[in-house]
C-alpha cells in the first residue's frame, strides 16, 4: 500500500508539474545572519543602513517592550518595517496578495543562548506563497538586494 501511495505521489508530481517539484529543494522562508552587537545597537545600525540605501522606515515594533506592558517577559525582539513603494508596488502588481507581506521587515532578536540575529523574508518563498508569476527577475533582484543588506548588518 505504501509503495502505491509513493508511486502516486511521484507520478502526480511528475505529471502535474513536469517533474520539477520532485527534484526541487525547499526554499527557506527566511534568511538570517548572526550579529555581533546587542539588539538595541543593532536596530539603530540597521536603521541607519536602511536610510543610507534610500529605504523608508515606516515604524519599529519593540515586541519585548509590548510584552512588558502586559506583564509578560520576552527576550529582546524588534521588527523594523521598511520599504520602497516603487519596488513594493511592482511586487503587488505581480501578485496582489504580496501586500500582506509588505512593507518589508527586518527582525532583530536575541535567542536563548544570548546570540543576536537579523532575519529577513526570503522573497523567493514569498513569491511562491503568493503565486507570483511573470516577475521572476524582479523577485530575484529584490531577494538579492535584501540579501546584500542582511550581509551588511
Amino acid at each position: 500500500m505504501l509503495q502505491k501511495c509513493l508511486t502516486f505521489v511521484f507520478l502526480s508530481c511528475f505529471v502535474m508539474d513536469k517533474g520539477n517539484s520532485c527534484n526541487a529543494r525547499p526554499v527557506r522562508p527566511v534568511n538570517r545572519k548572526e550579529l555581533s552587537g546587542g539588539v538595541a545597537d543593532s536596530v539603530e545600525l540597521i536603521k541607519e543602513k536602511l536610510v543610507e540605501k534610500g529605504f523608508n522606515i515606516f515604524t519599529t515594533v519593540d515586541h519585548a517592550e509590548n510584552a512588558a506592558g502586559v506583564d509578560l517577559e520576552l527576550r529582546p525582539t524588534t521588527v523594523i518595517i521598511f520599504g520602497n513603494p516603487k519596488v513594493g508596488t511592482k511586487l503587488m502588481q505581480c501578485a496582489q496578495e504580496y501586500a500582506i507581506d509588505l512593507p518589508q521587515k527586518v527582525l532583530v532578536y536575541e535567542d536563548a543562548d544570548g546570540k543576536v540575529w537579523a532575519v529577513v523574508n526570503n522573497q523567493m518563498a514569498l513569491a511562491d506563497r503568493h503565486g507570483a508569476s511573470g516577475c521572476q527577475a524582479l523577485v530575484e533582484k529584490v531577494n538579492g538586494v535584501l540579501g546584500g543588506l542582511l550581509e551588511s548588518f
